[in-house]
């Protein structure tokens, strides 16, 4: 794959990119805060327990720690797609089922010079994308349901860099966090005698934010080799643009078309409308960090094992009170029984399998209950095209891999979800500035 290809794909994917958060997480847990943030990764890490963070190799690209790319060798673009459905339920035994399917992140790594990389991306940062009613009776008597919907999410364009002298590598990462997250309720009363109020909350978010890493390699021998990694992320304070609107209303459901439903003007009286004049503000993102130890045993087995946290008690918005501590813990394998082997009959023993365990804590807290993840993955990487660039090989591969966890409970008045993830991508490498040797 020659040098426009891979730029013609990379600035195709990155617009359609964007519609990825606007199609929201479909889960019930992503009215609080920014909505459900997204793990960063591609293929291998997502079938690896999300793990990456001392994870270093020369032709995968790795969002959990930019400090890798030291160790690039090919140019490089990744980009991956992610289905998603959720199957949901609570304490009554009602329950449901929804899905959606979207672009999930795109990069493209470059190698600079030796030992040095850089990586220029987009991936989600956040997601929200949740509908719900309750029924209920106000002081008067009088039956109303509220109707509840969000939308929306928020996008990370980001470049990357990393840099290695000897055994340990350096790595930096500029991330422009952008998007919106809307936040709709109706309230509408089972008597035509009430009047109807519905009220939307806009909080739109464009700023930059910072975060640095390190890999240390230690080579116990020509077949073993041992990564520490490690992640740290400033705090930010984010310029938000906060805006409201509420009107009184004779619309009876909640739906995309209600904010241009014409009605009678005996109806129509809006109560406060900022849209146009939004409050400027801001929004705490907290620091977080995070450690990482890897074992490879030649180029067959990588074990690995990530830890990160990150303290949102500090962070403000919509429902933000309900904001604690998060934690990560993953545990990842990857083996390839021989990738130099050759011919049809050996392909299976060129296959990358993959498997992983995650357990994540999320910053969400409910009716003193944190609500907590618990997955596992399993996942492959099929070669598709294979080159040899002097005692290099490198080509294109099919990542595909599949998550099945659970988050929440049925206690205490929550909503249990299961759910299951499908993540289909594909590695592209090749090779750039070759100087030709002539007689």
């Amino acid at each position: 794959m020659n040098f426009k290809k891979i730029f013609s794909l990379f600035i195709a994917l990155t617009p359609a990119l964007t519609l990825f958060s606007q199609g929201g997480s479909n889960s019930v847990y992503s009215q609080y805060g920014l909505g459900m943030l997204y793990p960063h990764q591609f293929g291998r890490s997502f079938a690896m327990g999300n793990t990456g963070i001392a994870i270093s190799d020369p032709l995968h690209l790795n969002l959990a720690n930019p400090a890798s790319l030291s160790d690039l060798k090919f140019v490089t673009v990744d980009f991956n797609a992610v289905s998603n459905t959720i199957f949901s339920k609570d304490a009554s035994g009602a329950n449901g089922m929804v899905n959606d399917g979207s672009l999930g992140s795109v990069a493209i790594g470059v190698p600079l010079l030796k030992n040095w990389g850089a990586m220029l991306g987009m991936t989600p940062y956040s997601s929200m994308g949740y509908q719900y009613r309750i029924q209920g009776s106000d002081n008067f008597g009088n039956d109303y349901t509220d109707q509840y919907k969000g939308s929306g999410g928020l996008n990370n364009l980001f470049f990357a860099t990393g840099y290695r002298y000897k055994n340990l590598s350096i790595g930096a990462k500029s991330n422009y966090i952008f998007g919106v997250v809307s936040h709709e309720k109706l309230r509408a009363f089972s008597s035509k005698n009430n009047f109807n109020v519905f009220e939307e909350k806009q909080y739109g978010i464009y700023d930059f934010a910072f975060d640095f890493s390190a890999q240390y390699k230690l080579n116990l021998n020509d077949n073993l080799q041992f990564v520490v990694g490690a992640i740290y992320g400033l705090q930010q304070n984010l310029k938000t643009k906060y805006s409201v609107l509420s009107k009184i209303t004779s619309v009876t459901e909640l739906n995309d078309n209600l904010k241009e439903t014409v009605v009678p003007n005996a109806y129509a009286w809006q109560v406060e409308n900022t849209i146009d004049n939004p409050t400027l503000t801001t929004l705490t993102l907290p620091v977080y960090y995070g450690g990482g130890l890897s074992a490879k045993y030649k180029d067959r087995l990588v074990i690995t094992a990530d830890y990160k946290q990150q303290n949102w008690r500090a962070f403000q918005l919509t429902n933000s009170s309900n904001y604690a501590l998060s934690r990560m813990i993953a545990l990842g394998a990857e083996y390839i029984p021989n990738k130099n082997s050759v011919g049809m009959e050996n392909y299976h023993k060129r296959i990358a399998y993959r498997v992983g365990l995650n357990y994540n804590q999320t910053p969400i807290y409910i009716n003193s209950n944190n609500i907590s993840e618990y997955s596992a993955s399993i996942g492959a990487s099929f070669p598709l095209k294979k080159y040899k660039f002097e005692r290099e090989l490198f080509g294109t591969y099919l990542n595909v891999a599949v998550q099945a966890g659970r988050r929440g409970t049925t206690q205490n008045g929550l909503v249990q979800e299961d759910f299951i993830k499908l993540n289909v991508g594909f590695t592209f490498n090749d090779k750039w500035f070759i100087k030709r040797k002539f007689d």
